[in-house]
């Protein structure tokens, strides 16, 4: 059977991201900087996931950079996204969200792929852009930027690997500070804390980030690949994957989830919740 051959990647019908590559190096820049690169989805994720899937198809390409343009690197879930229809009726939900099940796709992807991904954290990384922030191989972070687990304030909690991933990164009573509480921290706090590699002037990020990942392609690509597969089995950060899922997708059907995030977009004060 002939394998058809990949398309030119400047020929790429995309909305939502942009798509460059400098070399052996694939770019990917999340490009609605109105919307601070949230996630959606049904359009943005689905991008991405395809992208990531030429690259890894490409043996040119030996590392990807993921990054964002405007003040957000990814500030999350869009609410817009996760609203579920009026008239789904509550026992219907469950497969409902099941069906829209891109968010575990990508993670599950993001998760097992065999190149080298490097987030350049250009600004907020906040809810599910810290998990794609964190999901990468290597972080590196412009001054400006800022990291949260701040699903919690709108009733949520973080299920892309997070929760397992920050309990062994930082220890189980700062993990606990950080998903508990939704406080954002800095990009030097996050340095110190050791949740990212390397914290650069904003206008120097992609330069070093660059630099970085050529210093990798550079690299026999089969020992690192090995390499990277022999970390990611030490630590594990997705043996939680499926029961966070869970969680999370309950989560979303709770009154508790519908007060909060209707009143973040509304932009008014924090709800009372009721536990339901």
């Amino acid at each position: 059977m002939k394998i058809a051959p990949l398309p030119s990647y400047t020929s790429l019908d995309l909305e939502y991201i942009e798509v460059t590559t400098q070399g052996p190096i694939g770019v990917m820049t999340m490009n609605q900087p109105d919307r601070h690169n949230a996630l959606n989805p049904e359009l943005s994720e689905r991008e991405m996931h395809h992208v990531l899937g030429l690259f890894h198809r490409d043996d040119s390409i030996r590392v990807v950079v993921i990054t964002g343009k405007g003040r957000s690197f990814c500030a999350g879930g869009s609410l817009t996204g996760m609203k579920m229809p009026d008239d789904v009726k509550p026992r219907s939900q469950g497969m409902k969200l099941a069906y829209q099940y891109d968010y575990g796709l990508l993670w599950k992807t993001l998760q097992e792929y065999k190149k080298p991904l490097i987030a350049a954290v250009n600004g907020h990384a906040l809810g599910g852009g810290w998990a794609l922030a964190h999901i990468c191989d290597l972080v590196i972070a412009a001054e400006a930027a800022d990291f949260g687990a701040v699903e919690v304030n709108v009733g949520l909690i973080s299920y892309e690997f997070s929760c397992n991933w920050l309990a062994k990164t930082v220890g189980k009573h700062r993990a606990m500070n950080l998903v508990l509480t939704g406080d954002r921290i800095s990009a030097r706090e996050a340095l110190e804390l050791g949740l990212v590699n390397q914290v650069v002037p904003d206008d120097q990020l992609m330069n070093v980030t660059l630099e970085k990942a050529r210093q990798i392609a550079s690299r026999p690509p089969l020992a690192v690949a090995l390499a990277k597969h022999l970390v990611q089995r030490a630590v594990k950060a997705d043996e939680d994957h499926d029961l966070e899922r869970a969680y999370g997708l309950f989560l979303r059907t709770t009154e508790d989830f519908a007060r909060a995030s209707a009143a973040l977009a509304a932009r008014e004060p924090v709800p009372e919740f009721f536990a339901r």
